[in-house]
């Protein structure tokens, strides 16, 4: 009876200890910015942040930029009478972030990206409401995000996060994520989601900030703070362009 026990103590033992071990190393799974807060300057063009971190040898890890949500407002066109293509009515997609990009691992995409993972388009169209309800969601969301995509703020990019070799269990991890320069001043949140046997084990957040700096801060403390010394300034700056282009085309020789 007590080798029974003991038998049975041990492999408690042995079974706590695998656990353990298997939870600490999630925990141990990591994320750092290259860069937390970037400022946008009067030759901004846009740059890149870098992003690395560690996570569990035998996952895989996809890293997301969200945010700030909005509701956006859109015209459908169609053809009227089969021939002219017209506004035919408006429609809104509600709760839709500014900013969806998503950086995976290199293989099949569709193995990181679902609705059951919460990542991707396929995901982020759920949380999306789509006015009027008679509306084609689907191709509404779709037209939306191509129209997104050329303005570098929708994205999947596979491929881009590779990793280091494993140690320990653990494996270190990288992405280089692109700041467009149409991703205006605002707070962001960037996740990396760890990915094991079809499912998100761990999420690690991080906030970036976009800040207006020099010159464009100027004109925007301005606008909001003082728009009477705004509109003069703008008036003036209009007038003195206009004179400017005259005197040039006068300077020139302009058409008679």
């Amino acid at each position: 009876m007590n080798r029974i026990v003991y038998g049975l103590l041990t492999v408690l033992l042995v079974s706590l200890a695998w656990c353990g071990t298997s939870l600490a190393a999630e925990e141990a799974a990591d994320m750092e910015l290259s860069a937390s807060n970037l400022k946008i300057s009067t030759f901004y063009n846009g740059t890149t942040l870098d992003v690395s971190g560690s996570l569990p040898e035998d996952g895989d890890v996809v890293v997301r930029v969200s945010g700030p949500k909005k509701n956006v407002h859109l015209k459908e066109k169609g053809k009227v009478a089969g021939v002219l293509w017209m506004n035919k009515t408006d429609v809104s997609l509600e709760n839709t972030p500014a900013v969806y990009m998503v950086y995976t691992p290199a293989g099949p995409v569709e193995s990181f990206l679902s609705p059951e993972l919460g990542v991707g388009y396929k995901a982020l169209v759920n949380n999306i409401d789509i006015v009027p309800e008679s509306a084609d969601k689907a191709f509404i969301f779709g037209e939306y995000v191509k129209l997104m995509e050329k303005s570098g703020v929708y994205a999947v990019e596979n491929g881009a996060v590779t990793y280091g070799a494993a140690a320990g269990g653990m494996k270190a991890f990288s992405a280089t994520l692109t700041i467009p320069s149409k991703m205006n001043a605002g707070d962001y949140k960037i996740d990396a989601l760890v990915i094991k046997n079809g499912a998100v084990t761990t999420t690690l957040s991080k906030n970036l900030n976009l800040e207006l700096s020099g010159f464009p801060k100027l004109i925007s403390d301005l606008a909001y703070g003082s728009p009477l010394l705004f509109g003069i300034l703008a008036v003036v700056i209009a007038i003195g362009t206009g004179l400017l282009i005259g005197v040039i085309f006068k300077g020139g020789g302009g058409a008679h």
